[in-house]
């Protein structure tokens, strides 16, 4: 299996390479889309918790959008609900993991197939994925 170089990094910056990290890169995908890539223009709260292998999330949001815990751009809620809310301009952006997804990872990925697992998330059609809001 060729881990592309992106989850490499990824996975360097979070120590493993797993689903729920890149669950995380792919929402920080559709935030950058959606709402640029400008330091300090954009806020996310991560709805995650801090419990691993949840907040593994995070990670994946730190590497892939302009938001990082240490410089305020992103924090950390104590609710699981597996979604994220990015606010710029007053403008809100609603990014959830699919129920059925998550399901899916809960049930079906270990600890020997979780980067196997992590890469077909990888390559997986977005919208099987991700289900992404946008509010006023």
């Amino acid at each position: 299996m060729t881990i592309p170089d992106e989850l490499r990094r990824a996975a360097e910056f979070h120590t493993h390479l797993g689903p729920f990290l890149v669950v995380g890169l792919r929402m920080g995908r559709v935030v950058t889309r959606e709402l640029g890539h400008e330091p300090f223009t954009i806020k996310i709260r991560a709805n995650t918790g801090h419990v691993p292998p949840y907040s593994c999330l995070v990670d994946g949001l730190q590497v892939s959008t302009p938001c990082t815990v240490g410089n305020g751009g992103l924090v950390v809620a104590d609710r699981r609900d597996m979604s994220i809310e990015a606010v710029k301009n007053g403008a809100t952006l609603t990014v959830q993991l699919r129920e059925e997804m998550w399901q899916r990872i809960e049930r079906d990925c270990t600890e020997e197939n979780q980067e196997t697992f992590a890469c077909e998330i990888w390559e997986m059609p977005e919208e099987d994925l991700l289900t992404a809001t946008r509010g006023a």
